[in-house]
């Protein structure tokens, strides 16, 4: 199993915020993005370049699935967790901006591939009170090293060199990528570790923790402390509610919470 480290960019005003692993004494936590969105978010699905990949329609389906899922087990104990989707095909967006687009807080894009260890990442751009968004960015290509050795009559026309591979993602990968960096667009950075796993057993289940493996066939989902991580940002109310917004960077996932005061 191949383990891919999803990255995440995070473009500020100020700087640049990298994801990073803080000690936490109190055991396994989650740390934010420190922004939220005020309403409901609207959703752009930027469709690939069908040249890049064919299968749209299967791309258009596990981006659906992946969106549903997070929103209906939000929306599970009741509260205002609706979004709003909008589909542009690749003809329809291939050479604009976001500017295009001033309505979209989460955009979703698709590329071939990056050549290092990510298979997604997500940035966002809260500079403007009444223009913000999320950029969601998912590879549905990876690459493969491997050692490629020509030898030759001697030791100095011997060559020792990286290889480097491009495999196509699978669908259930594909998907799993989408549930995470969607995570990241309603505001959690990641999910973290802290446990003794010598002495307690550790959950790496939560989609938002911080690696995911690639061509392994597991299926991933939005288990209950990601749904924890996301309603403590908003309330139980949901995007736009009359509860305070406290958006903490970081929480014990395990402690009781009043108000989401982490």
């Amino acid at each position: 199993m191949r383990v891919i480290i999803l990255w995440i960019i995070v473009w500020l005003v100020v700087g640049i915020a990298f994801a990073g692993l803080i000690t936490n004494a109190y055991g396994d936590y989650f740390r934010t993005m420190g922004v939220y969105h005020k309403h409901n978010p609207q959703v752009c699905i930027m469709n690939p370049n069908p040249e890049i990949d064919d299968r749209l329609e299967m791309i258009s389906d596990v981006t659906y699935s992946a969106i549903n899922e997070w929103t209906d087990k939000l929306s599970a104990d009741g509260g205002n967790w609706n979004v709003n989707i909008t589909e542009y095909e690749w003809s329809e967006h291939g050479t604009a901006t976001s500017d295009d687009y001033p309505n979209c807080t989460i955009f979703i894009n698709y590329i071939y591939g990056v050549t290092n260890d990510s298979v997604g990442r997500t940035g966002f751009d809260f500079s403007k009170s009444w223009a913000y968004y999320y950029w969601v960015e998912i590879d549905l290509n990876t690459i493969e090293r491997r050692i490629g050795i020509h030898l030759g009559e001697s030791m100095n026309e011997s060559t020792v060199a990286n290889k480097i591979i491009w495999k196509q993602l699978p669908e259930d990968d594909i998907r799993n990528i989408v549930l995470h960096e969607y995570g990241h667009a309603l505001g959690v950075e990641h999910y973290y570790v802290n446990t003794n796993c010598r002495v307690d057993e550790c959950d790496y289940s939560p989609i938002m923790f911080g690696s995911i493996g690639v061509f392994d066939g597991e299926i991933k989902n939005v288990t209950s402390k990601d749904i924890d991580m996301v309603k403590r940002i908003y309330g139980d109310d949901g995007y736009g509610g009359f509860s305070p917004k406290y958006v903490p960077r970081e929480c014990d996932i395990n402690a009781e919470w009043y108000s989401r005061l982490c």
